[in-house]
């Protein structure tokens, strides 16, 4: 059970922008990313960068996607198939399974998460803060779909800094908690690099992102790693997509075998 608890996570950081959700704990005042240049010490180029990238969200309303992953640790080694069905702004499916087995489904809704456990016959419904309990930051359903999509969060764009590089641009961001450094490639403007230090905490979180294709026609990063450290674990994960589709009338199929034990 414990290994389908850290695809979830890992399903919550498919496009993590500046945050790890399992080691670095969130501040309220970086909850959202807004974009407003009033009374901001940010450069403004800096900005435009932020707001190029929101305009590159992925534009749909229900979607499919299938990848695979691969997670290593100080004590695992594994690899899971996962399944997403997506209605955005309402629900997020997900099934996850090792060697075409189904271990786990999963829903997640604006105020709560189900967990469909086959593996040990159990159903858990639980609130949407039951992602804290587990990864240790407190998510709004939003929040979950930035980070799927890739959209900047818990990022302070009134303190965001813009550097030029022979290769790359630089935005740095020297927030109240985080210290956020996103590279980005010079020819097209995509994110390939990003690393977050908890100020308060040795704790730290770095993502690579390669491999982009042009995706429902935005520019999207199918290959990814994120490495996440703690002073004591070193948490890889790896992401490679192998479809995503826009499409319409998706089941979202979360029936209970009677047998199941419920948990609340």
């Amino acid at each position: 059970m414990k290994k389908y608890y850290y695809i979830l996570i890992a399903c919550l950081l498919l496009f993590v922008a500046c945050k790890h959700t399992k080691v670095i704990s969130t501040s309220p005042t970086s909850q959202k990313t807004i974009i407003n240049s009033t009374n901001s010490n940010s450069d403004v180029k800096a900005l435009e960068l932020i707001a190029k990238i929101q305009k590159d969200e992925l534009p749909f309303q229900e979607l499919s996607a299938k990848m695979k992953t691969k997670i290593t640790s100080n004590t695992l080694n594994q690899s899971f198939t996962t399944n997403i069905r997506w209605k955005k702004g309402e629900k997020i499916w997900m099934s996850m399974s090792i060697i075409g087995i189904e271990g786990m489904r999963i829903l997640i809704t604006k105020d709560s998460i189900k967990i469909m456990d086959r593996l040990n016959s159990r159903y858990i419904l639980k609130p949407l803060s039951y992602i804290k309990d587990k990864a240790l930051v407190d998510l709004s359903f939003q929040d979950v779909e930035h980070i799927l999509l890739g959209q900047p969060v818990f990022i302070d764009t009134t303190r965001v800094k813009y550097a030029e590089n022979t290769d790359n641009f630089t935005l740095s961001s020297n927030g109240i908690q985080f210290l956020t450094t996103i590279l980005l490639d010079k020819n097209n403007q995509n994110i390939t690099h990003l690393f977050t230090q908890d100020q308060n905490k040795s704790q730290s979180l770095e993502a690579t992102f390669s491999n982009y294709q042009t995706i429902l026609g935005k520019p999207f990063a199918t290959t990814r790693l994120l490495t996440m450290k703690n002073p004591t674990e070193t948490f890889n994960i790896t992401y490679t997509f192998q479809k995503i589709e826009a499409q319409q009338n998706l089941s979202f199929p979360f029936s209970i075998n009677s047998s199941y034990k419920i948990e609340k």
